[in-house]
């Protein structure tokens, strides 16, 4: 055979390598554009399918009289004294009460140029619904980086479903809101070793509470015990930085602007030995502590225990069960939201450390996901969100349509007291406080609504109610309606 014929037949044997070799290179560029793609996609679709369902959540339940006047009609009140370019104050609290005088979270000014576009209640619970899942965003991305799609499509879930997001979401707005986002690109970056990047968005949650400044305390300690050289001054600073803000609220800022010169707060924390002492008890005994703890670790498949990211939730756990408020101590109202994104963080960083250590198993890494999913899918239909599967949960109660149509006819700079429950949907509109009026008003109202279909037993029981209402028709309020069981008095 010629030098040319075997160069030839060569070239034609090497031609299906040259095209295997091609085809295999367009392959991999092919799947890491896809893998790309779902990288974005997937958290962009939970986002999306979350904000609505968390939004509808929060509305329906508004119009179906769950908001209170306490928190929603407080929060109202300050954001619309932001929106107004004043000091944020709140009738509710007490006649021309500084809410920075009960609680240090002046992160809220954020909403304030929404609230002046749109001033109602509802601009704050779809805040609030946009901003917990914001939260989705950053943890499933990091589990779609680090553990593939299938673990960052539980996550979602699992985040998604959570019943800490649902609780919070079916009682009021709160400024623990601005927390959870913040908290889930925190922990996403502190998980990959973004140190720096974890630092910076750690360092806003001193603004959202006063006991936030903890949690930014344990974040930094953690940078620092994890890091050397800048990286470890990064952590020792963030750790200050808390600890600082921690100190000025509770011992400055909040006194400074109370009524009393005091962190009225602080009286619901009992001495620490008294506290940890009955915390103890507690949990053995198998008071509502011991469920909520139960609860918190269920929804990770206890996995979160494996990960040292699981200490960030530590100070808002204890300072919670440590109180004499028992309130704090169950899995309701809004109190375990901050918790659900440093419990996924928790979750995949336990999984990402599995992994990469060989400490454990596919098999093992796919039971910890089966349960994260059964958990939020069981629990799925005793959840608040269940509610919007039927048609009685999209209805507005006849009460409530009541209280607006009144209202509306009320002039707007008619002061009015009325039930806790009846508080949010005349709070914008109306200055307000809550019926019966409470030692800290020193208000006359002109108009006053009772919810007497249904009491809501605070700040008085329905008996309290009663006395009220013959009080205020001796003191010269006469009856202008009785509709739907809602009493309205105008003096």
């Amino acid at each position: 055979m010629t030098a040319i014929e075997n160069a030839s037949t060569s070239a034609a044997a090497s031609a299906p390598a040259r095209a295997g070799a091609a085809a295999r290179v367009r392959a991999s560029r092919v799947g890491r554009a896809r893998f790309g793609r779902t990288e974005f996609l997937l958290p962009a679709a939970a986002f999306l399918l979350l904000a609505p369902l968390y939004a509808a959540l929060s509305v329906t339940g508004h119009y179906q009289g769950r908001t209170s006047g306490f928190d929603l009609g407080i929060f109202v009140q300050q954001i619309s004294s932001y929106a107004d370019g004043r000091a944020p104050t709140s009738d509710l609290l007490g006649t021309g009460w500084n809410t920075l005088g009960d609680h240090f979270s002046p992160i809220t000014v954020l909403l304030a140029p929404f609230y002046a576009v749109a001033p109602a209640p509802e601009t704050l619970l779809v805040a609030q619904a946009v901003l917990f899942a914001v939260g989705v965003v950053p943890l499933t991305r990091w589990a779609h980086r680090a553990l593939g799609v299938v673990p960052a499509v539980v996550v979602a879930l699992g985040y998604g479903l959570s019943w800490g997001l649902q609780s919070a979401l079916n009682f009021d707005f709160h400024e623990i809101a601005f927390a959870v986002p913040l908290l889930a690109f925190a922990m996403s970056a502190l998980g990959q070793g973004r140190w720096r990047s974890a630092a910076l968005w750690t360092l806003p949650l001193v603004w959202v509470k006063e006991d936030m400044g903890l949690t930014v305390v344990v974040i930094g300690a953690l940078i620092a015990v994890w890091t050397t050289g800048r990286d470890r001054v990064v952590g020792v600073l963030t750790a200050a930085w808390g600890a600082l803000w921690t100190v000025l609220a509770v011992a400055v800022i909040v006194p400074a602007l109370s009524p009393d010169d005091a962190y009225g707060q602080g009286s619901k924390l009992p001495p620490l030995s008294e506290g940890i002492a009955e915390t103890t008890h507690g949990l053995v005994s198998g008071d509502p502590r011991a469920a909520t703890i139960l609860l918190l670790l269920a929804i990770t498949g206890f996995a979160a225990l494996r990960s040292p990211i699981v200490l960030v939730a530590v100070p808002t756990v204890a300072w919670r069960f440590l109180s004499d408020n028992t309130n704090f101590w169950k899995p309701i109202f809004h109190y375990n939201a901050v918790l659900m994104p440093i419990l996924f963080a928790a979750l995949i960083d336990a999984l990402v450390r599995g992994r990469t250590r060989g400490e454990l198993s596919r098999r093992a890494e796919r039971l910890v996901l089966a349960a994260v999913a059964a958990v939020a899918l069981i629990a799925l239909p005793f959840q608040p969100v269940a509610r919007l599967a039927s048609a009685d949960g999209w209805r507005v109660d006849p009460r409530i349509e009541t209280v607006r149509e009144v209202s509306a006819d009320i002039p707007r700079d008619a002061r009015v007291s009325a039930s806790n429950d009846l508080v949010p949907h005349l709070v914008a509109t109306h200055p307000t406080t809550v019926f019966p009026q409470r030692p800290s008003d020193s208000t006359t109202p002109e108009w006053i609504l009772v919810d007497q279909a249904r009491p809501p037993g605070w700040p008085q029981n329905a008996e309290g109610d009663r006395r009220a209402v013959s009080t205020a028709l001796a003191d010269g309020y006469r009856v202008v309606e009785d509709v739907n069981g809602i009493l309205v008095l105008r003096r």
